[in-house]
């Protein structure tokens, strides 16, 4: 098999890393063939956005209450940037989106009840 120019992996996408060197690569990250963030991230995105989020949003709206709508829209939005934060490998921003979110559909859910 021939190597691939330096800086480039076989797709021609630049490379930082050398291929050689995967062992240090995820010294403070999970192992080499173990990087399941993807699918976390995915999960957080369905699980969040669709599925609580949008009953809320929808119960809102049924109900008439505006400030329920607009904290499960802040919700939805900061599940959002959770689950992308997630898909680039930064969790301090991951779990700060990720209480923000629930703050705010805690937030929704009061004002649906009073």
């Amino acid at each position: 098999m021939m190597r691939e120019p330096v800086g480039q992996d076989e797709y021609g996408s630049a490379n930082p890393f050398d291929p050689d060197d995967l062992s240090t690569l995820n010294a403070m990250g999970p192992a080499v063939a173990s990087n399941d963030f993807e699918k976390y991230a995915v999960a957080v995105i369905i699980v969040f956005g669709a599925l609580i989020i949008g009953g809320l949003m929808a119960a809102s709206l049924a109900l008439g209450h505006r400030n329920g709508f607009l904290y499960a829209l802040g919700g939805a939005t900061a599940a959002w940037i959770s689950g992308n934060a997630l898909l680039l490998d930064r969790p301090r921003i991951y779990a700060v989106f990720v209480g923000i979110a629930a703050v705010m559909l805690i937030a929704s859910t009061i004002t649906l009840v009073i």
